[in-house]
């Protein structure tokens, strides 16, 4: 869409979950607001493609019950369809190459232990913990080996972080928390969520900009005074949103390393991963539906035995490698130590290949939860402190959740500290 009006209240830099969020309460707040999305199209980390009738996420994506994607998707009235994964079944790990089942595979003494631990995880005081790691609560609260390689393991699943040194125990066992309450597969691929968002903010008066990057936030007397574009124009405001990863954000700032936000870039710790998506004709061991390396960084699920996930019947299976904060492993050998994790759990399983993608280092999230910031995000809250007017809102913003979570949580935040101001926006 192009720019057609002259005047608005509000912009928006970035066209993913985070900014379309901040869009539609903007927009459902009376305030003219236009996004920009520097893509031809929107969604960010949250994009489904359509490779030879298969959906495919940029990896495995779930939503949980209680967190607060779901809750502001219920609000604002767009609640995608969706399964759940299923509860039932002892958890799979992957040890030494070989399958250990729980139950079938522990003792007696090291199953009872895995039933306490779980069943008391939404007794735990999260709020207490925060700055202790998850090494360190493990060593003092799980006796056994095996068990505390199965939490380990799962940990790394709900936060995507694979050191448990300085991964919070405190934020990550409030992930589990919520995760407990219902883990959920969008039908059809994140797009669905996007294209909601979508059609909710133009719905409601927002215009967006796709293809139209934000070359520079302008400042005048610490308050933001407008938005340079990469094709030359500039658009004077009071107020911006920006739904950007840390760097991105200091890129379009003028002395950003000398402000909060060269703060909170120094401070975050990215997350990365191999993923190899897959969609099959058969899945050869249907009952396989989900493992965790117990000492690799692995991950195997089967999205497809909850929901939709192909126009063709076919089956998306998503095997990944958690990279942590490291962007220099090795493809081919990230790629054969997947495909190995499939030989051993889905054996024949590349004779039934319809589609795969290989995404060698993508990047996860802007930031791990560290002991050091307490679980919270780098940046404490939507205001940056220096510069009245300019907001961020992303993964690494506040204390609330993961990934979409998070996002939207600072989003929704973002907007209405945003409508605090007096704002208006003209394009010249």
């Amino acid at each position: 869409m192009t720019r057609e009006n002259k005047v608005y209240d509000a912009a928006v830099i970035g066209g993913g979950l985070a900014g379309l969020t901040a869009a539609v309460y903007l927009a459902r707040a009376g305030k003219s607001v236009i996004v920009f999305e520097k893509a031809g199209r929107l969604g960010g980390f949250s994009q489904t493609t359509n490779i030879n009738g298969a959906l495919f996420n940029l990896g495995p994506h779930a939503m949980y019950e209680g967190g607060a994607a779901l809750q502001i998707l219920n609000e604002l009235g767009c609640v995608p369809k969706g399964g759940y994964s299923s509860k039932s079944g002892a958890p799979m790990g992957v040890r030494q190459g070989k399958i250990v089942q729980m139950h079938t595979d522990l003792s007696p003494e090291e199953n009872a232990e895995w039933s306490e631990l779980m069943s008391g995880l939404g007794q735990i005081d999260t709020g207490s913990i925060l700055s202790l790691s998850l090494q360190e609560w493990a060593a003092n609260h799980i006796r056994y080996d095996v068990v505390r390689m199965f939490f380990t393991a799962l940990c790394r699943q709900l936060s995507y972080c694979g050191d448990p040194i300085v991964l919070s125990a405190g934020y990550v066992i409030r992930q589990g928390q919520l995760a407990r309450q219902g883990v959920k597969y969008v039908d059809r691929g994140w797009q669905t969520v996007v294209d909601d968002l979508h059609k909710l903010a133009v719905g409601a008066g927002a215009a967006i900009a796709t293809g139209c990057s934000a070359k520079q936030i302008l400042l005048s007397d610490g308050s933001v005074r407008g938005v340079l574009l990469s094709d030359g124009t500039s658009m004077e405001t009071r107020a911006v949103i920006a739904a950007l990863g840390p760097g991105e954000v200091c890129r379009l700032i003028p002395g950003s390393d000398e402000m909060s936000l060269g703060k909170w870039k120094a401070a975050s710790r990215p997350l990365y991963a191999a993923c190899l998506d897959l969609a099959l004709k058969r899945v050869p061991n249907p009952e396989r539906v989900f493992a965790l390396g117990l000492d690799q960084p692995l991950y195997f699920s089967n999205h497809s035995s909850s929901v939709t996930l192909s126009d063709n019947g076919s089956y998306v299976l998503h095997v990944m490698k958690y990279n942590d904060n490291r962007r220099d492993t090795d493809p081919k050998t990230d790629k054969e130590m997947l495909t190995g994790l499939l030989d051993l759990l889905q054996p024949g399983w590349d004779k039934e290949v319809v589609a795969e993608r290989f995404l060698p280092r993508i990047l996860v999230a802007h930031d791990s939860r560290t002991v050091r910031h307490n679980g919270g995000g780098p940046a404490p809250g939507p205001a940056v402190p220096e510069i009245r007017g300019l907001f961020v809102a992303g993964d690494w913003v506040g204390p609330e959740g993961r990934l979409a979570d998070a996002a939207m949580a600072a989003a929704k935040l973002a907007a209405q500290m945003s409508m605090n101001a007096s704002m208006r926006c003209i394009i010249s």
